[in-house]
């Protein structure tokens, strides 16, 4: 465990937390929380996400202790714990990425970008769009916003059908890759810049 650990074992550490919880729960969290709290912040990079993950570990291990085996590595479960709750804290990010991502891919396949939440997502989507080859965000801008057919875009810009097509797939291709790449940044940005 911390500096400590030579003179109590990892035995008597569990049967303390089960019979005596207060006194060797405050020891415990006093000497593990500096080490736990560092390895956490390796992993999120951020100090009050890794304060939260490091006191729900020991909030965790609170509701726990009376059922834990008295064999228990308590440091060990600590690190383990602090570790998979930073998986948990990249999970949760990563879902909100996509769920961004989403929102974003379908204001842009419906034509609107008037959604009010997050003026900074759209101009990166209109960011994105100036970025497209010029057939491409031409092909895109008629195709979403003045909501042409393929056929009337085609005969629009004389183009045949499958063309128009092509540079639908492939300006949808490189919004999404770009979109991805910008809400890692926005998300990113809020966690450190809020």
């Amino acid at each position: 465990m911390g500096n400590n650990q030579c003179d109590i074992t990892n035995e008597e550490w569990v049967k303390g937390l089960k019979n005596d919880p207060n006194k060797f729960f405050e020891r415990l969290f006093r000497e593990m929380t500096p080490g736990l709290y560092r390895f956490a912040l390796t992993y999120t990079m951020n100090e009050e996400v890794a304060e939260d993950v490091v006191q729900d570990t020991f909030m965790r291990l609170w509701t726990v202790a009376p059922s834990l085996p008295d064999n228990t590595n308590l440091s060990a479960y600590l690190y383990s714990s602090v570790k998979n709750s930073c998986l948990n804290y990249y999970k949760h990010l990563q879902v909100e990425d996509s769920n961004r991502t989403k929102l974003t891919e379908a204001l842009i396949y419906t034509g609107s970008l008037e959604y009010e939440d997050d003026s900074g997502l759209f101009d990166k989507v209109r960011e994105c769009l100036q970025k497209l080859p010029d057939q491409q965000r031409k092909v895109l801008e008629m195709k979403v916003f003045q909501n042409m057919s393929y056929k009337e875009i085609a005969e629009a810009l004389d183009l045949s059908e499958g063309s128009v097509h092509t540079h639908v797939k492939r300006a949808y291709k490189s919004i999404r890759g770009s979109m991805s790449a910008i809400c890692l940044f926005l998300c990113f940005k809020e966690t450190f810049f809020s």
